[in-house]
């Protein structure tokens, strides 16, 4: 920290984990060690809180963030922000100045195949002055020659057509805008040219990157002129001007002609869509990018929900967009949306892939290969705002266009994100799946948790006219065939039903172990309007299997055999099911029992009081996990490794509370060994 006035002469050596403040008074100009580019001139963060101006004299390479609380910061074009695949320097909120040009990196990783980034630029500069320095950017135009050997415009010799594009052989355009109106049947509309073309900040482009334009690896023939070219090396796209700070606003498109507009990020610094959004009333709440590294589908975000997101991104990181990406919004009517400094956040982009906690109730699905490679994927979500309706503020539309794609249909909208109500006991999301091509495929459902256990979530095949219980079965293949019924908006529905309480009270359930396996008994009162009783049993208490089914008999007494109990602690319960369909559930029972053959347990003193001795017979293994239960099943003690000695256990037991336990030790095969004990 530097507090004072710096003067006199020599440098100031950094490094990239090093920092360096200016605070109080400081002013004055301040020069780096040249020795080392990016090393000795380099800070990973830097922080400017002064009342006077810092001056820099020579080049600086920061890594991390710049913070510019107070004071004036004149950067003399020596300030450079650098860009890898590890991370992207950045600049705080600006509540100071920050005079002068900056050079801006924007790191794009390498691709396997030639794949388009969504991208903005945080500087406003022509294209031929920003990116056209690092790939190579071609369009229509006239005249030039392929990898040409001199700058002009259209010469015979010259690299450049008549429009400042790279020249190729059919000159297709590689950098588009997405336009309000259909051009040419199309709305994304190629820039027109190079040298008086901006990359204006805010706006978000579409760029096919073929990689780094003077790599020594790949020539300009091979990326320009021929039909099979290299796989797309990484390449660091640097712009250099004066950085955006303060309000930056840009015009939406004319809803007349299309809702969506592809912004992009205008700052040096990752900023967070929510900010935005709720500082925006023109743009609905979601949004939607593409990263090439995903499976040709489009990332939607909205609310707090991700669906789709690359590698790393999840409900938080979703709500980031990182320096330089391009994303498209719903508006809501015309206007313009405004950027603010507010918006910046020092949230951790997870990684390069877009070139970049809410407690809800959703249903996520995923279309996949049999190899459970993932091709799509839509949200469903629960919440007081849903409907059965289209609503723009809660449901996103799918921009899915790839070979497999899957949506939710409501309305006839196809959606990424849909919002259904959670006040109905029950609700019905219909799923369509598109394929061109025929064969096995597979729906993943994950994310459920937040769903109450006691509403069931049903899948239903209305083509095959089959059911599954989703909590049962998480995946579910079908097939795509020659018949049409085979795909589309009408062949899956996911059903949530609620339960609801019935007019009926279960006055005991039991569960005892036999030599067949385990017979549940239950005992009812007040049995009316009843169809059935389905007998569920669980390991964690949280996941329960249905095993059994029962008619109601109006007997009031039931009983079940499970000839298939699990080992170790198992839970039992009873679904009761109504006449009308309506839902109620008995308490919990436990059973624990034993059947691992390797080990067996004693136990003294039982009762104890103070020190349990446990002796282990045929034990093979040396440690194990420990717990002890209450006959309810409730865990009181945990231990993640117990170790036996001369085949004994002495394990401390006076602060246990009088009572019936149970103790388990697990050894590292997962075999489980029980045994009751009283504690007095």
């Amino acid at each position: 920290t530097i507090n004072g006035t710096a003067s006199g002469t020599g440098y100031i050596t950094g490094s990239p984990t090093s920092s360096l403040t200016f605070a109080g008074n400081s002013t004055g100009t301040i020069y780096f060690n040249p020795a080392t580019i990016d090393t000795t001139n380099a800070l990973n963060n830097l922080t400017i809180n002064t009342s006077g101006t810092i001056t820099l004299g020579n080049a600086l390479y920061v890594k991390g963030t710049i913070t510019p609380v107070a004071g004036t910061f004149i950067t003399g074009g020596n300030l450079t922000l650098l860009s890898d695949s590890n991370g992207t320097a950045r600049i705080d909120q600006m509540m100071g100045t920050i005079s002068g040009n900056v050079t801006i990196q924007r790191y794009i990783s390498a691709k396997s195949v030639r794949k388009y980034s969504f991208i903005g630029s945080p500087v406003n500069t022509t294209f031929r002055n920003g990116w056209q320095q690092n790939i190579y950017v071609t369009g229509p135009g006239s005249g030039g020659t392929v990898c040409g050997s001199t700058t002009g415009d259209a010469g015979l010799t010259d690299k450049y057509n008549s429009n400042g594009f790279d020249a190729t052989q059919n000159n297709a355009s590689t950098i588009f805008t997405y336009n309000a109106f259909l051009v040419n049947g199309s709305r994304w509309v190629g820039i027109p040219n190079t040298e008086q073309t901006y990359q204006s900040p805010g706006t978000g482009f579409r760029v096919n990157i073929r990689g780094d334009r003077n790599s020594s690896n790949v020539s300009c023939q091979n990326q320009l002129n021929s039909g099979t070219p290299s796989a797309p090396e990484a390449v660091k796209l640097i712009v250099t001007g004066s950085i955006m700070s303060g309000p930056v606003t840009v015009a939406l498109n004319d809803t007349a002609g299309q809702k969506y507009t592809l912004l992009a990020n205008p700052y040096p610094s990752q900023i967070s869509f929510t900010a935005l959004k709720d500082s925006n009333s023109s743009i609905n709440n979601k949004m939607w990018s593409y990263s090439p590294f995903g499976n040709g589908n489009y990332t939607t975000y909205s609310v707090g929900i991700i669906a789709n997101g690359a590698t790393g991104y999840d409900n938080t990181r979703g709500d980031y967009l990182a320096i330089g990406q391009a994303f498209f919004v719903e508006a809501s009517k015309n206007g313009s949306v405004n950027f603010h400094e507010t918006h910046k956040v020092n949230g951790t982009i997870p990684n390069t892939k877009y070139f970049g906690t809410v407690n809800n109730k959703l249903l996520r699905v995923g279309l996949n290969t049999t190899t459970n490679s993932l091709l799509d994927e839509i949200v469903v979500r629960l919440n007081s705002n849903g409907s059965n309706m289209y609503n723009p503020n809660w449901d996103a539309a799918s921009f899915s266009g790839a070979s497999q794609s899957l949506a939710a249909i409501k309305g006839g909208n196809h959606l990424a994100i849909a919002t259904l109500p959670d006040n109905l006991n029950s609700d019905t999301a219909q799923i369509g799946v598109t394929s061109s091509a025929k064969g096995t495929y597979r729906l993943s459902f994950n994310d459920y948790e937040g769903i109450d256990s006691a509403t069931s979530i049903i899948l239903r095949d209305k083509y095959l006219k089959t059911s599954q219980d989703i909590r049962m079965s998480h995946t579910y293949d079908f097939n795509v065939t020659a018949d049409t019924g085979s795909v589309g908006a009408n062949r899956f529905e996911v059903v949530f039903t609620k339960s609801v309480i019935l007019p009926i009270s279960f006055t005991n359930i039991s569960a005892l172990e036999n030599r067949n396996g385990v017979v549940i008994n239950w005992t009812v009162s007040t049995e009316n309007n009843m169809a059935s009783y389905q007998v569920e049993r669980s390991i964690d208490r949280k996941h329960f299997t249905d095993i059994a089914t029962v008619k109601a008999t109006g007997l009031n007494n039931y009983t079940v055999e499970d000839a298939k109990p699990s080992d170790g602690t198992t839970y039992y319960r009873i679904k009761a099911i109504g006449n009308d369909g309506a839902i109620s559930f008995s308490n919990t029972t436990l059973l624990i029992t034993h059947h691992s053959p390797l080990t067996t347990l004693s136990i003294y003193p039982n009762p104890v009081q103070e020190k349990l001795n446990i002796t282990l017979t045929n034990s093979l293994s040396n440690n194990y996990k420990l717990r002890i239960l209450t006959i309810a099943g409730i865990e009181v003690v945990k231990r993640g490794e117990v170790l036996v000695n001369n085949s004994k256990i002495t394990l401390p037991v006076s602060s246990l509370a009088a009572g019936v336990y149970s103790i388990e030790l697990t050894d590292a095969q997962g075999n489980k060994q029980l045994k009751t004990f009283v504690k007095e």
